[in-house]
């Protein structure tokens, strides 16, 4: 049976609960940490707005910014100014300079500077065993998630 991008991610009629709510039926199941439910919260939200075409997709987005833009003659052609305008702003969306809630919703992309990288410069020298089976242990010494406490969330 057909089903909608709405219906494959929200469920249908009784018989298809949808991929969202089996998400967090996992992430119950597990007994997910508040801080990663809270996170896995905002992007099914986010997903979900797309799929239920609360929010545009980005294919529509930039077919609106070029129907828009000043210099579209309405003849399918994407000139070097329109493009290059396009890849401006779509710039300035991802450093976060530029709002586009129709897109994003109420995601909000913190800018970016320079001023915020790492001071230490990434060194480009080889990694040894040794180093590699010190960082594993250190990892697999974390808590797993069903060993922590469980937070109050509503599914």
């Amino acid at each position: 049976e057909e089903m909608t991008m709405d219906e494959i991610m929200t469920g249908k009629g009784d018989y298809f609960p949808g991929l969202i709510p089996l998400v967090y039926a996992y992430l119950d199941h597990i007994q997910c940490d508040s801080v990663t439910m809270e996170r896995m919260t905002k992007y099914l939200d986010f997903i979900e707005k797309r799929a239920t075409g609360q929010l545009i997709t980005p294919a529509t987005w930039i077919r609106n910014f070029i129907r828009s833009h000043e210099d579209y003659k309405f003849d399918s052609v994407v000139s070097d100014s329109i493009a290059y305008d396009l890849m401006v702003a779509c710039k300035e969306i991802g450093e976060g300079k530029r709002a586009a809630p129709e897109l994003l919703g109420d995601i909000e992309i913190k800018p970016i500077s320079a001023s915020d990288a790492y001071v230490k410069k990434l060194e480009s020298k080889r990694v040894n065993n040794g180093q590699i089976i010190s960082l594993l242990e250190r990892y697999s010494e974390r808590k797993a998630f069903a060993q922590t406490k469980p937070s109050e969330y509503q599914i």
